[in-house]
């Protein structure tokens, strides 16, 4: 008689183990699907997505597009942190950014930033003898559809790239301008730009020579533009120097503190704080400007423009002249992903060399002249009889230099 317990034995035994296999493989599971919800403080995301996806497939009427899901969903993932400056960047918008920062690119010359309100994508800087300069653009123009395209609620890189377009192409901007309740159509010729992000002259005051300085904003370019405006100046054997940060709505960090540097006596130019409370502290050296210096700030002076003022203020070396600026405290860096898009963050806030940190404040000046709203968006386009903040600071240089 054959024995067939051997073969019963094996085949209970390999079971066990492939039940003790699959009860192995679902406590994995249940593991991740539990680290993922302690992660997220709840249920798993990925585990939500799917569900959707599912039901989309199964259900919907209409045809939809998984990739550009997910976009969006990135994107209003970091709207959700209720930060306006971080963002999230796809593949064109992270190129148009890098683009913008270097100086040099095809489109309309407009530095614009999300106002931290309304979230309104909004003109800091139109650049003198730009196409949107030359078609009537103006600082605080907020920029609400772009070829028919309602943009309300869109990143600020998304509508940066719905800007941008081929050399010599023709956009039709839908703009809001605020202070006059105004909403119209311009439509501007797309072209290479290279930013002039620095203009600088001599002026002739009660038989001084002034040298003036006005940065519209502090990208890669500025550092060699602000450098080569200086040495013309002091090559003019200049007695003051006026820098004019005006409706300069800011830029890169590095840059404006190697400016800074050239302006103020050795010490600290601005630190900065991050998340684990770690310090970085930004230094000048001992080599600096060393003459009577006024520096022009209004509300739309924001972030960079407000380290180069604060650190004049604290280090007493010059004196600000104008209206309380924007109150940016806050620094931001770019993060890659692994796809070759990537996410912009706030990683840290800034203080001025007195420990002040100006975010939601920012800086009073020393001398307050307020201006017509119409006048102080046309910094740049005005001329001397009517920018009397300019004429302030004139004045005060005169007293520095003749006391």
């Amino acid at each position: 008689m054959t024995d067939n317990r051997k073969p019963r034995q094996l085949g209970i035994f390999l079971t066990g183990i492939a039940i003790g296999i699959l009860i192995m493989a679902a406590g994995i599971v249940g593991f991740r699907e539990y680290e993922s919800r302690v992660r997220w403080g709840g249920a798993d995301p990925n585990s939500k997505i799917i569900e959707i996806f599912t039901l989309l497939e199964r259900h919907s009427i209409l045809p939809f597009d998984r990739e550009e899901m997910l976009e969006t969903m990135y994107r209003g993932l970091l709207i959700g942190v209720g930060d306006p400056y971080t963002q999230y960047f796809d593949t064109s918008a992270l190129e148009s950014f890098r683009e913008r920062m270097d100086g040099a690119y095809v489109g309309i010359g407009v530095l614009v930033s999300l106002d931290p309100d309304t979230r309104a994508v909004t003109v800091g800087v139109a650049f003198s003898g730009s196409p949107a300069s030359l078609a009537g653009i103006l600082p605080g123009d907020q920029i609400v559809g772009v070829d028919g395209i309602d943009v309300s609620g869109r990143t600020l890189e998304e509508v940066v790239g719905l800007v941008r377009g081929p050399e010599n192409s023709v956009t039709t901007l839908t703009i809001f301008r605020p202070y006059e309740n105004t909403r119209f159509d311009v439509s501007i010729n797309r072209q290479r730009v290279e930013i002039p992000t620095v203009f600088h002259n001599t002026i002739y005051h009660y038989g001084e020579t002034i040298g003036y300085i006005r940065i519209e904003g502090f990208d890669r370019v500025t550092l060699e533009q602000f450098t080569t405006a200086l040495s013309e100046l002091y090559a003019a054997e200049i007695d003051g120097l006026i820098v004019d940060v005006r409706n300069n709505p800011g830029g890169s960090l590095d840059t404006v503190h190697h400016i800074t540097n050239m302006l103020i006596p050795e010490g600290i130019v601005l630190y900065t704080e991050d998340a684990q409370g770690n310090r970085i502290n930004h230094y000048s050296n001992a080599t600096y400007l060393g003459l009577p210096l006024v520096v022009l700030v209004n509300e739309r002076s924001a972030s960079a423009s407000e380290v180069l003022s604060g650190a004049v203020r604290d280090t007493q070396v010059g004196t600000l002249v104008g209206t309380t600026t924007f109150g940016k405290g806050i620094v931001q860096s770019l993060f890659p992903l692994s796809d070759g898009t990537a996410i912009k963050m706030t990683i840290a806030k800034y203080f001025t060399p007195a420990g002040e940190s100006i975010h939601g404040t920012g800086i009073t000046p020393h001398i307050i002249v307020e201006m017509e709203e119409s006048l102080s968006r046309r910094i740049g386009n005005l001329m001397l009889e009517e920018d009397i903040q300019l004429q302030a600071a004139l004045d005060v240089i005169i007293d520095k230099i003749l006391p």
